[in-house]
């Protein structure tokens, strides 16, 4: 059977090849034009042309183009040209093969649109890939029903997502998030943003942004200067929880503090409930034990609730962390200590 002749009753079409495949998909797949076509699935498939398919899939509901190959390169401003078309599109991802390509020279420059195309019925994105890419597709696009998002970054040493908050601004659902969660895992840092009603079960409302790094000593970096470029105007997080799972690379010591755990703290100015895991509370409490000036209003200023897992049997963490609450109490700004029962990592 061949997909070069229209197919104009069809609504699924997945392909994904046991081997990758170099040669593209040619431009006369389903004769152009593929009308009833309601779910789209590409994996490690080439198909530059597909911009020019998707202008006649009008009722296309999920479109997947991933694991993407230099052959089957499509730039941002080509592909949100192909979504024109798409009304009544639910769910979409897009993500690259490796973080080892290069992406075109014409990609770094993004120029901003004079019109976004709308997408007005996606609630579900997903995207993996270079930081350059993501900012320019969501600078281009609006999805005021966005409930789910989840991004995956490949490491770069300059990260500017201030595109990315814009983004989230225009998802009118989005802007409800309240809880943040900082996960440091080995190769990479998860940053994940919901709602506090629905912090024992993960609701609809969701983004996670994952940030691959898998040198350990570069992501505390890695991560304040993402946070530093995205959060400034989502600044209304009530809560903060910051996990590290036991086999992280860290020395469980209380070495000297790290300034850029205070750089990354007061990113969060509105957060009201520091949580720790047990594994990042060394690090933090002596952080924050730092300079009276700091440690008392200069860093989490609305901050009532410090809750660290195993308090009572992190002896060098409860002295570090006392030095922080009566430093705040001092100031007339007193936060509550306490033990916290977290997930199990």
């Amino acid at each position: 059977m061949s997909l070069v002749h229209p197919f104009p009753a069809l609504t699924q079409l997945w392909v994904q090849p046991h081997v990758s495949i170099e040669n593209v998909i040619p431009r006369s797949i389903l004769g152009g034009s593929a009308p009833h076509l309601q779910d789209l699935r590409l994996w490690n498939v080439p198909f530059p042309a597909l911009p020019e398919l998707l202008l006649s899939t009008t009722n296309l509901v999920r479109l997947r183009y991933d694991l993407i190959a230099p052959p089957g390169y499509i730039s941002p401003q080509a592909i949100v040209a192909g979504f024109s078309a798409l009304t009544r599109l639910e769910s979409l991802s897009i993500t690259f093969l490796s973080p080892h390509h290069d992406l075109p020279e014409r990609v770094i420059r993004i120029t901003p649109p004079h019109l976004r195309t709308l997408l007005p019925a996606l609630t579900h994105l997903h995207f993996r890939g270079f930081p350059e890419y993501m900012e320019g597709l969501v600078v281009r696009i609006d999805t005021p029903l966005l409930e789910r998002t989840e991004i995956t970054l490949f490491h770069q040493e300059v990260v500017d997502v201030s595109g990315l908050s814009k983004f989230i601004r225009r998802a009118d659902k989005l802007t409800l998030l309240d809880r943040a969660e900082v996960t440091f895992e080995s190769d990479r840092i998860s940053v994940t943003l919901s709602q506090e009603l629905l912090q024992e079960k993960v609701g609809p409302k969701t983004l996670r942004l994952h940030l691959n790094c898998p040198e350990s000593g570069l992501q505390l970096s890695y991560l304040a200067r993402f946070c530093a470029s995205c959060l400034p105007t989502l600044s209304h997080f009530g809560s903060l929880h910051i996990c590290v799972p036991f086999y992280y690379p860290w020395k469980d010591v209380m070495d000297d503090p790290d300034p850029q755990w205070l750089d990354l703290l007061r990113l969060f100015n509105t957060v009201q409930g520091l949580y720790l895991s047990k594994y990042v509370a060394p690090r933090a409490a002596q952080a924050l034990s730092g300079p009276p000036a700091q440690r008392a209003m200069g860093v989490l200023p609305a901050l009532e609730t410090v809750s660290i897992s195993g308090l009572k049997h992190l002896e060098p963490v409860k002295e570090a962390i006392s030095e922080f609450a009566d430093a705040r109490r001092l100031s007339g700004h007193p936060v509550f200590i306490d033990d916290w029962d977290e997930p199990h990592y």
